[in-house]
């Protein structure tokens, strides 16, 4: 799976971190089910995505945001 640019921008803002792929809109105060996250991606220290996508085994493709 490839980032869209928006999780690859995400990534310039995450060194050493994550970047998730998440199924529905969220607002960034809203807690994010374990259901909704489809994967994610390690951001390396040059603020680039590094590896291969992650999938997240308990992501649901039918969850739907309530």
């Amino acid at each position: 799976m490839q980032p869209m640019p928006g999780e690859i921008e995400e990534a310039k803002k995450t060194p050493n971190g994550w970047v998730y792929r998440i199924k529905g809109n969220y607002r960034p105060e809203e807690a994010v089910p374990p259901q909704a996250i489809v994967g994610a991606w390690k951001v390396g220290a040059s603020r680039k995505i590094v590896g291969d996508f992650i999938p997240n085994p308990k992501h649901l493709p039918s969850f739907e945001k309530k």
